[in-house]
């Protein structure tokens, strides 16, 4: 159980590495503590959302610590705060950036997942169609993310 928390924190590193470079990328190291509390704030529905349908109820991904809330509140502040402020810097970029930074972000995140064993898929396909599957179930969250932080935007004015 202490390995699978150590994964954890190493994969948040890696999350953490990639979002400070965007950040430094995007000149916007100054709104570095913002962008992640807005990032955290929308990942938590989120990633409880996701972890819930997608993993426990469809049964389509898990995790080596489960799906006991010990995890999955820390799991969707962090990691998926993470992508989701990762994603908010990307968002004022060319749709086909956006789209290719995503993409990019996906594959570094399920790289490092093949050495750490976080969580694991369980999608009923072809091998070769797995990562077109993951590539659209990224990209389509990254848009969720946009789409809700302009709704939160119109509700606050």
């Amino acid at each position: 159980m202490l390995e699978a928390w150590f994964n954890f924190g190493i994969l948040l590193l890696v999350q953490l590495f990639v979002f400070v470079a965007f950040a430094l990328y995007e000149r916007k190291l100054s709104n570095i503590w913002r962008i992640l509390g807005k990032g955290i704030l929308v990942g938590i529905p989120f990633g409880l959302l996701f972890d819930l349908v997608l993993g426990k109820l469809l049964g389509l991904s898990t995790y080596a610590l489960g799906f006991e809330l010990y995890f999955l509140i820390p799991n969707a502040a962090l990691s998926y705060g993470i992508f989701a402020a990762t994603i908010l810097l990307l968002n004022q970029q060319r749709r086909i950036y956006f789209c290719i930074a995503t993409i990019s972000i996906t594959a570094l995140y399920e790289v490092a997942n093949l050495y750490l064993r976080v969580w694991a898929w369980h999608f009923p396909v072809p091998i070769l169609l797995f990562p077109v599957i993951l590539a659209i179930g990224y990209v389509a969250g990254a848009i969720l993310v946009v789409k809700t932080d302009q709704q939160l935007k119109l509700k606050r004015l």
